[in-house]
């Protein structure tokens, strides 16, 4: 037992020698320190805390002292559920304390680098722990707790954006607090009025509030800064569609085809616009790209209607059969045989169509 002593004796001493080289301590202080050393080493936290504390009271600069009651804090903060905020709070301030004195050090050592980034770590997860908690208090209806957590998170980290979003959300959701939501994200905007994700945000807020002509002005913003973001084209699109400004809609949506040619819920919405442009060219094109993709229903009554009203026959006869070929009990794709051969003075089609018309209805 005295040999394991003597053993952890000299760890704690070893660790508190490699972080103190570049400071000093009083003598009482170095005492307090080496202490500490030696009870965080059996990891008694209790004591350890106790006795760095002693050491901070004297030098509240001292980095090892700092970083020790950081990594206490993280522990309480794992193991004590109900004080997770406080802890974790605690955690994170005293390893940015740490941190900030690092960062005052010249020719940093390996060692020295390799602490960084283990709190640097240590912090970040200090951080998701409270935001966390936010989210659980939300999750619990707990409205007010979520809402003071997440304010706390944004203050700790302001560059971290998630916190007012969430804010953002409560006020808006639960709330109905449109206003209160839109200050949340014009203030954002206000202070880095080039950030991607409250740009986007506060598009999709006006979006949800039907404010269609600033959602496009936030979408066009965005689309500026990251060109091949499709997703955003297509908020971009949906705000001019619901504008009624269909020939921009399109321009946008042709734009994301161009960057996903083969995306089902792109072409879909072209169709969409094209149709509601009384563009049936156009129209026709997209859903045969559709039909090309997948096989439905609606897009074949709708193209063969559309190749109807364009008395484009021959192609009315195509993907009328296609679609007999696909489903061969529909009686409308066998009736658009039928009426695309008697227009082309195809009689042996038209013959064998109504036949197998006849017969289905037997």
């Amino acid at each position: 037992m005295r040999k394991l002593v003597i053993i952890l004796l000299a760890l704690a001493l070893g660790l508190s020698a490699c972080s103190t080289a570049r400071q000093k301590l009083s003598p009482r202080a170095n005492v307090n320190a080496k202490t500490a050393g030696v009870y965080y080493a059996q990891q008694n936290v209790e004591k350890a805390e106790e006795f760095y504390r002693k050491v901070l009271e004297a030098h509240p600069d001292h980095a090892l002292s700092l970083r020790r009651i950081a990594d206490i804090s993280l522990y309480k903060g794992e193991n004590f559920p109900a004080k997770t905020v406080e802890f974790n709070t605690e955690a994170f301030q005293y390893y940015t304390k740490a941190l900030e004195i690092y960062d005052g050090y010249d020719d940093l050592t390996n060692e020295e680098k390799l602490d960084i980034r283990d709190m640097t770590r240590r912090r970040d997860g200090a951080w998701t722990r409270i935001y966390r908690a936010g989210d659980e208090a939300a999750t619990a209806g707990n409205t007010q707790e979520a809402m003071e957590i997440f304010e706390l998170a944004h203050d700790l980290n302001p560059d971290r954006f998630e916190p007012m979003i969430r804010l953002k959300d409560i006020y808006q959701k639960e709330l109905k607090d449109d206003a209160k939501a839109e200050e949340i994200l014009l203030s954002l905007i206000e202070k880095e009025p080039d950030n991607q994700d409250y740009i986007l945000e506060i598009g999709a807020f006006y979006f949800n509030v039907k404010n269609f002509a600033e959602a496009a002005k936030y979408f066009e913003q965005a689309r500026e800064n990251a060109p091949a973001d499709t997703d955003n084209l297509m908020n971009l699109s949906y705000s001019y569609y619901e504008l009624e400004n269909y020939s921009k809609a399109l321009e946008v949506t042709q734009a994301a085809l161009e960057l996903q040619p083969a995306d089902l819920d792109i072409l879909l919405n072209a169709r969409d616009i094209a149709y509601r442009s009384d563009n049936k060219e156009l129209t026709v094109s997209y859903l045969k790209k559709l039909l090309d993709i997948r096989s439905n229903e609606l897009e074949y009554a709708q193209l063969c209607l559309l190749l109807n009203e364009l008395e484009q026959y021959e192609e009315l006869i195509s993907y009328a059969q296609q679609w007999y070929q696909w489903d061969n009990e529909n009686e409308d794709a066998v009736q658009f045989v039928i009426l695309a051969a008697a227009k082309t003075d195809n009689k042996p089609l038209q013959e064998t169509f109504t036949r197998i018309l006849q017969s289905m209805r037997e």
